[in-house]
């Protein structure tokens, strides 16, 4: 896993981010956090079904950024953000 991390970092650094992935500010997350269609489709229901404030919007987007960064994906597909939308707070 410590090598995992390590590659993550230096995607990270490679795709022009300065800062942690959860430490982006807003305008980044727009930036380095792109979903695919199908992504677009499933946070755009959440935030219906849910009534995600846009503060948790931008934290799933964080966090299924970093779950693509894992799986080694320049773009945030659908199974990431699903997978952030499942550690969500309720």
């Amino acid at each position: 896993m410590h090598k995992k991390v390590i590659e993550v970092h230096k995607r990270v650094k490679l795709r022009g981010q300065k800062s942690f992935t959860a430490k982006l500010s807003d305008a980044e997350i727009e930036k380095f956090c792109v979903l695919s269609d199908e992504a677009k489709a499933v946070l755009d229901m959440a935030v219906h079904k849910f009534a995600l404030s846009f503060r948790s919007i931008k934290k799933i987007q964080k966090v299924a950024r970093t779950i693509a960064d894992l799986d080694e994906s320049e773009i945030i597909q659908k199974p990431h953000l699903l997978e952030a939308l499942s550690y969500r707070r309720r």
